[in-house]
């Protein structure tokens, strides 16, 4: 059986991309709790808001730095 060298690397692409895929699922998924963990350490209704536009600032100044990049 002849080897098919442009199909094995269209199959070691695909692969490599499942594997990126899963990989960015995972960093999303703790970064998620990471939030939801912070969040839940506010004591009471203003330290929740607080806590939330700190998130909201910090995720716009990353957008900010990746936008000049």
């Amino acid at each position: 059986m002849p080897c098919n060298a442009a199909a094995e690397d269209g199959g070691m692409k695909n692969l490599i991309q499942k594997v990126f895929a899963a990989l960015e699922r995972a960093a999303q998924r703790l970064r998620e709790r990471e939030i939801e963990s912070y969040l839940s350490e506010a004591t009471d209704a203003a330290d929740l808001e607080n806590r939330l536009q700190r998130l909201e600032r910090a995720s716009l100044s990353r957008q900010f730095l990746q936008v000049a990049e």
